[in-house]
């Protein structure tokens, strides 16, 4: 008995233990980061057990690239991935929508006194591109883990200080090679120029290295002169950019940049060696540490490291003396379809993101990266081993003068598709190599390409609504040209005196101005073209609504028995006066207040040229140009209101107010579309271009088709009166 006593118990033993594990059986979640992380995962593991044990953590590797990202994650399996910004718009899609599980975290993160700022600021790479077909979805889907700086890498072992511009790389690269023998091959610098992420990068870092108010123009202006710098760099003799540099992604980079001693032949057949690259602060860690010589040793038997840091090149030719490094996050998302147990995954997800979490992580030695949190390497903080081991001065220095969201600059819907066609003729103007058509590629050819890249740029001259509208404009001028002709012609007939010839060819010649100015907008504008237009549309309106206004006021004159002047020669001086304060006007408002030719930006996907002011004195000129002559417009329609019912044989006031009632009614209509969102260029060429035709038109039915129809019909005889008539 006492045996099988022993035995039960045993067996009750068991099957406790059993229950105890079957009990305490965790989920478990499978997180897969990219393989520079890798080194992690041990860390990642150790701090959550004692941060937050709910679950237990598996960790698979994931390939940075498409379409290797996206085939990784199903054949891993993963339930939370890393994701940078350009996989964050590739595969949105595909990425678990938890905002309204985070966004409470999201909210209290951005208000947070010391690191609410940059929070913020990083958040905003998400929100950059219109991802729903022409709807942006705002919702957040990922939450970010570490800050990723760009940042200049150097061999410490050959170079003593760092190049700061690219002129200092250039010069540098002659002295190293001075120093190789020839049977020694040197990669001088590697950019990661393989990939449209990585060229991009390399553009817009150059591009936000500037003083300027950073807008689109001076986007493709310092585009532009990229190209021409890289471009110099491949012709250079030294090839300081060169093929192989071009053909290597992040990863390689790093490897043909400090390569392990096993691998020194395997990799570069040991007549390779790169001495400086263009990389993220993400792969500090496998430059310090994975892939460093470990011959190297001081006197004191400590490891001498071979390579250090320094910040983005920029150009002196470019007239800047700083440098502005882009930066960007890795975040954490789902990426699975197991919506049932999608509340575990986000906990895992914000523990893993949190400050806490990091707190522990930098007290870590294998910990290299930065995170969100930037109070954690503030001088403040107890961080110094953390601080020692990845200079949080040099981190600090950055983070005081950097461009968080680089996209928002150039970035497009569809990136891939845009940018390729001008990464690809890139590649054929800075390699002929790499070509495969004979046709000569210039820089012009590019940036006409990078214009393309944009929606709805400009008007061009060959576009099918530009020819239409300036045949249209063509027949306008030539109908007016025919009218002035008759009017000029039979001035002596009693139908053109009475309505007084000098100023019915005054308005003619105004309509063909208004004609004429729809051409200034076909076509790219200049700042001469930006200066010409509104000299040429506010004279076209001078001649034109003020002879109108001053004939009605004329009739008003008579009709009221006022004492004032009213004979042609005293109009002529009236609208003299008129048109000389518009064109003062006019005047401050192109050369003191400044109208130059900018870009219009409306959404991620459309921009377009046009002209504006460059200063707040160009628009407040603007808005009193407009006040004059709206508020002559109102005054117009109070005359023509005030005459209508004036009888007289020679009276046109009917005819006039129609003009003005028209010309009125366009205007409010142009100024209404002129100021609307997200209009398209066409749409709006299209109705402005209508609109200014339609009130030219309305002008020169009204006033002038009564008149040639009379003299049609009426073959009056041209016998000129002997005593003047007041003209109305």
């Amino acid at each position: 008995m006492k045996g099988i006593g022993i035995y039960l118990i045993l067996i009750f033993l068991l099957v406790r233990e059993i229950y105890s594990q079957f009990l305490q059986n965790k989920p478990v979640i499978n997180i897969c980061i990219f393989e520079r992380f890798i080194q992690y995962e041990e860390i990642f593991k150790k701090i959550y057990n004692i941060y937050d044990d709910a679950h237990d953590l598996i960790f698979s590797r994931i390939a940075l690239g498409e379409p290797d990202y996206s085939s990784s994650i199903k054949e891993k399996k993963c339930n939370i991935a890393m994701i940078e910004p350009d996989f964050y718009d590739k595969f949105y899609g595909n990425i678990t929508d938890i905002n309204e599980y985070i966004q409470e975290t999201i909210d209290t993160n951005i208000n947070d006194e010391e690191d609410g700022n940059l929070y913020k600021e990083v958040l905003s790479d998400l929100r950059t591109v219109d991802r729903v077909g022409d709807e942006i979805d705002k919702t957040i889907r990922a939450l970010p883990l570490f800050m990723d700086y760009g940042i200049f890498y150097y061999r410490s072992d050959i170079v003593n200080e760092p190049p700061k511009t690219w002129e200092d790389l250039v010069s540098y690269s002659e002295d190293i090679k001075t120093q190789y023998s020839d049977e020694k091959k040197l990669v001088f610098y590697c950019g990661q120029f393989n990939s449209n992420s990585g060229f991009y990068y390399n553009l817009i870092e150059n591009v936000v290295n500037t003083n300027e108010n950073l807008k689109y123009k001076v986007a493709e202006k310092r585009i532009r002169k990229t190209v021409e710098l890289f471009k110099e760099l491949f012709d250079n003799p030294l090839e300081i950019i060169n093929a192989h540099s071009w053909a290597m992604n992040f990863d390689h980079d790093v490897i043909k940049f400090n390569p392990k001693n096993d691998q020194m032949t395997q990799m570069s057949q040991g007549d390779e060696e790169a001495i400086f690259m263009r990389n993220w602060s993400s792969y500090l860690y496998n430059i310090t540490t994975e892939y460093n010589t470990t011959s190297n040793y001081l006197a004191d038997g400590s490891k001498k490291c071979r390579f250090n840091k320094s910040k983005i090149l920029y150009s002196k030719k470019n007239g800047e003396d700083h440098s502005v490094a882009v930066n960007k996050s890795i975040y954490l998302g789902v990426v699975t379809k197991d919506t049932e147990n999608i509340s575990q995954y986000v906990d895992v997800i914000r523990t893993l993101t949190s400050k806490e979490f990091m707190k522990y992580l930098i007290k870590e030695q294998n910990f290299y990266d930065l995170p969100v949190y930037s109070s954690l390497i503030s001088k403040d903080y107890d961080n110094t081993d953390y601080c020692k081991r990845i200079d949080c001065e040099f981190f600090r220095s950055i983070q005081q003068d950097h461009v968080v969201a680089g996209y928002n600059v150039i970035y497009q819907k569809n990136f891939n598709e845009k940018f390729t066609p001008f990464h690809n003729k890139c590649k054929e103007y800075f390699k002929q190599g790499f070509s495969t058509n004979d046709d000569e590629i210039t820089i012009d050819s590019i940036m006409s390409l990078f214009s393309d890249y944009f929606s709805d740029k400009y008007i061009e001259y060959d576009s099918t609504l530009a020819i239409i509208i300036m045949i249209i404009v063509a027949i306008e001028v030539l109908i007016t040209m025919v009218v002035a002709f008759y009017i000029i012609k039979y001035r002596n007939f009693i139908e053109i005196r009475r309505s007084s010839p000098l100023f019915l060819v005054i308005m003619l010649f105004g309509i063909i101005l208004a004609f004429g100015s729809v051409l200034t907008f076909i076509g790219k504008p200049n700042d001469i073209i930006c200066i010409i237009r509104p000299y040429i549309i506010g004279l076209s309106f001078g001649l034109t609504f003020f002879s109108l206004l001053l004939k009605t006021f004329r009739i008003k004159v008579i009709f009221d028995k006022v004492n004032i002047k009213v004979r042609d020669s005293y109009l002529i001086i009236y609208l003299c006066v008129l048109i000389g304060i518009q064109m003062i006007l006019v005047t401050i408002w192109t050369f003191v207040g400044g109208i130059k030719s900018e870009i219009r930006y409306i959404n991620d996907g459309l921009h377009y040229y046009t002209c504006g002011n460059v200063n707040s004195l160009g628009s407040t000129i603007e808005l009193i140009l407009i006040i004059f002559n709206g508020l002559a417009l109102l005054y117009g329609c109070y005359l023509a209101y005030k005459v209508k019912n004036v009888y007289s044989e020679y009276n046109e006031s009917k005819i006039i107010g129609l003009s003005i009632y028209g010309i009125v009614i366009c205007m409010i209509i142009l100024m209404l579309i002129s100021n609307i969102e997200n209009l398209d260029l066409n749409t709006l060429f299209l109705i402005q271009s209508l609109m200014m035709i339609l009130s030219a038109d309305i002008l020169l039915i009204f006033m002038f088709t009564p008149k040639l129809w009379k003299l049609h019909i009426n073959n009056i005889s041209q016998v000129p009166y002997e005593k003047p008539i007041y003209m109305y």
